[in-house]
C-alpha cells in the first residue's frame, strides 16, 4: 500500500495537468482514520476496530455545462474514489454467548462518487456549493475458518457489504487572501439500497447469504485547509464518517452436506441495526 501510494504521488507529478488550469482540479491524497463498527441492540453485541489507512483520488471540473471556464455558468461536477483498509480487532460472542475475540483480521473498503452542483457567492470572500448525486461503496471484513482464542475455538467467515446512495452535501468556502482557501464540508449519505452477504459456505458448510439491507443513511464532515503555490497546492483535512443501518430483511439459508447438497435443514438469518464511525486526516496535493 504505501509503494502504491507513493507511485500515486509521482504520477501526480507528471500529469499534463501540472499546468494550473481552473477548469480542472486533481486531488490525490492519503488518509488514515480509526474505525469502529458496533451492533448494539444485539443480545450478545459485536464490536469492530482497526487502524485504516489509504488513499482517495478527486477530480473536479468547473462550468460543466460550457466548453471552457465560464463565469455565466455556476455549474461544476466530481468524480471520487477512494480505498481503505487495516486490520481488524474482534470482539464479540459466539452463538452460545461465549465471549470470543480475534485480532488482525482483514478489513477494507472502497468507495466511488459522482456529484454534480452549483456555486453560490454569498458575500466576497463566502461561496457556497450545494451537490448532489450518486455513491457506491463496499466493505468486506473477516476471514474464513476455524480460530482460537482464550481456549475457545470460534468459526469466523467473510461478510461483504455493498451499498447504492445519494449523496446530498454543501461545501463553504472562505478565501483567505490569494493563496488560503478554508473549507466547511458537510453530506448525508440517503442509502438507496444496501446488501449484506455472509460468506457462511466456506466456514459452516451453508450456503452463502445474502441480506436486502435498504434502511439508512451516513453523515460526513471535514475542514480542509489549502495552500495555494501557483502550479501545485497542498492541503489537510481532519474528517468524520458515520453511517447508521437498519435491521435487515430475513434471508433463509439452507444447509448442506459435503457435496454441496441440500440436507432439508436451515432458517432465517436477518442483519441486525449497526452503527460505523470513523475519524482521521486526509492530507494531500492539488493540481
Amino acid at each position: 500500500m504505501k509503494r502504491a501510494i507513493l507511485l500515486i504521488f509521482v504520477l501526480g507529478f507528471c500529469l499534463p495537468l501540472l499546468a494550473k488550469d481552473q477548469l480542472h482540479k486533481l486531488e490525490i491524497a492519503y488518509e488514515g482514520s480509526d474505525y469502529g463498527y458496533r451492533e448494539p441492540h444485539m443480545e450478545y453485541p459485536i464490536h469492530i476496530t482497526a487502524k485504516k489507512k489509504g488513499g482517495s483520488i478527486v477530480y473536479t471540473r468547473q462550468s460543466v455545462l460550457s466548453r471552457d471556464l465560464n463565469d455565466d455558468d455556476p455549474s461544476f461536477a466530481s468524480l471520487e474514489f477512494r480505498y481503505m483498509d487495516g486490520k481488524a480487532d474482534y470482539d464479540g460472542y459466539l452463538m452460545d454467548g461465549t465471549p470470543f475475540k480475534t485480532y488482525d483480521e482483514k478489513d477494507w473498503y472502497m468507495e466511488a462518487a459522482l456529484k454534480f452542483g452549483r456555486k453560490y457567492q454569498l458575500a466576497n470572500p463566502l461561496e457556497l456549493r450545494p451537490y448532489i448525486g450518486i455513491g457506491w461503496r463496499q466493505l468486506r471484513n473477516g476471514e474464513d475458518g476455524v480460530k482460537e482464542s482464550g481456549g475457545v475455538l470460534g468459526y469466523t467467515y467473510q461478510r461483504t457489504s455493498t451499498y447504492v446512495y445519494m449523496p446530498i452535501g454543501a461545501h463553504l468556502m472562505w478565501d483567505i487572501g490569494d493563496y488560503f482557501t478554508l473549507s466547511l464540508n458537510g453530506e448525508f449519505d440517503w442509502l438507496i439500497h444496501g446488501n449484506q452477504n455472509s460468506h457462511l459456505d466456506d466456514t459452516w458448510n451453508k450456503d452463502s447469504v445474502s441480506n436486502n439491507q435498504d434502511h439508512g443513511y451516513g453523515v460526513r464532515a471535514s475542514l480542509k485547509a489549502e495552500i495555494d503555490f501557483g502550479p501545485f497546492g497542498v492541503f489537510i483535512e481532519p474528517f468524520w464518517r458515520y453511517w447508521k443501518i437498519q435491521n435487515s430483511a430475513k434471508a433463509w439459508y439452507d444447509l448442506v452436506d459435503e457435496d454441496g447438497n441440500p440436507t432439508g435443514y436451515g432458517g432465517y438469518i436477518i442483519e441486525p441495526f449497526n452503527i460505523t464511525r470513523e475519524y482521521g486526516i486526509r492530507t494531500g496535493i492539488t493540481f
